[in-house]
């Protein structure tokens, strides 16, 4: 097949979760003797660039964050357009519009959605009722519709009558082996520190978190923060600036030393007050790690009974809820290992990839 993937940042995944789940796709379907072409960010790679088999092509957007997205997914829609395409993918709510051009055209397309993101504190007010007014037509325009999570799943069919397909983010699963150079370099020891790795945006809940770090009694711990925002934020500011001395922000990172600091890590926390599927966390249980999530169905979902939960918003539970953990060594070694058996059994990357690949047979043979 020839696959588009379209309205992300693109590859290396430097960004979200989309970007993770189009890099593990596609270089997976490549590998597998596909077509694959994924439209890309122009502020990161040259204009034309191949990545694990995969062909990238940048498209220059617009530097403002709401108008970027859509901007380059026009752009990108009108250039594949011209090629021969057969599957065209969008991701994210914003992207629906632009679905249905290729149909016009007879080509196939699919739109990946994540969370609710018109519930986004960080998003202003007009964006946040644009995205909830049109939310009907990604069930609507293009031919097929995926989500990460039943919950968000459940959500679209009780709205709309509509149920979309239920495809999760995957993770992979290596043993827990950190590199003590890498994490020396961050400044770190293995199981002397708190993980957390995401996006640097109000609804990601790391005030919560860098709050309750700063009450916890003693200094064997540190809490390491990997992420950022590619937009700049006054948020990000907000958070140095309250944080402790025990509080190490360490930007981007990506590739194996990510993998180590997961690996190394005592405990994985995200605070998250609304999410899809978080492939953050994901990984961090495929790496081993005893995972404490606010209690968000998402959350609570991805975790299952392999994780610890915290009430949502309140940061004085997961203080509690922290200190427990950092105190009980043995408890926390039992739910690495059921981190794993759960990310094996139900999330791996090589699973989604198939069953993608089956989605989009399904549409090209269909009559």
């Amino acid at each position: 097949m020839k696959i588009a993937y379209l309205n992300t940042l693109g590859i290396p995944a430097r960004y979200g979760g989309f970007e993770t789940c189009v890099e593990e796709v596609s270089t997976r379907l490549a590998k597998k003797g596909h077509d694959v072409t994924v439209y890309c960010s122009s502020q990161s790679i040259p204009r034309h660039s191949l990545y694990k088999g995969v062909t990238l092509i940048n498209v220059r957007g617009m530097s403002n964050k709401f108008l970027d997205f859509p901007s380059r997914s026009m752009l990108s829609t009108l250039d594949a357009m011209g090629r021969d395409f057969e599957i065209l993918h969008y991701f994210g709510t914003d992207s629906s519009i632009f679905t249905l051009l290729p149909r016009i055209i007879r080509k196939k397309t699919v739109i990946s959605l994540d969370g609710l993101t018109w519930n986004r504190s960080s998003y202003p007010g007009w964006v946040r009722t644009v995205l909830r007014a049109t939310a009907f037509l990604s069930l609507y325009l293009p031919h097929a519709t995926v989500v990460d999570s039943t919950h968000v799943r459940d959500w679209y069919r009780h709205t709309f009558g509509r149920s979309p397909i239920y495809i999760p983010y995957g993770a992979n699963v290596s043993q827990r082996e950190a590199k003590r150079d890498v994490l020396q370099r961050f400044g770190l020891e293995e199981n002397t520190y708190v993980l957390f790795v995401g996006r640097l945006v109000p609804e990601k809940g790391v005030h919560h978190l860098i709050w309750a770090f700063n009450k916890l009694d003693g200094g064997l711990f540190k809490l390491a923060i990997v992420g950022g925002d590619p937009y700049g934020s006054q948020y990000e500011s907000s958070l140095r600036k309250m944080a402790g001395p025990n509080v190490k922000f360490l930007g981007y990172v990506y590739g194996s030393d990510v993998e180590n600091l997961f690996k190394g890590a005592y405990l994985y926390v995200t605070a998250s007050e609304l999410e899809g599927t978080s492939p953050a966390l994901l990984s961090a249980m495929g790496f081993g790690n005893c995972v404490l999530v606010s209690d968000i169905p998402e959350n609570i979902e991805t975790a299952g009974d392999a994780g610890f939960t915290f009430r949502n918003g309140d940061p004085d539970d997961l203080l509690r809820q922290l200190s427990r953990l950092l105190s009980d060594s043995a408890i926390v070694e039992e739910f690495r290992e059921r981190a794993v058996r759960r990310i094996a059994q139900q999330y791996l990357w090589d699973s989604v990839a198939e069953r993608t690949e089956k989605l989009y047979l399904s549409l090209i043979t269909r009559h």
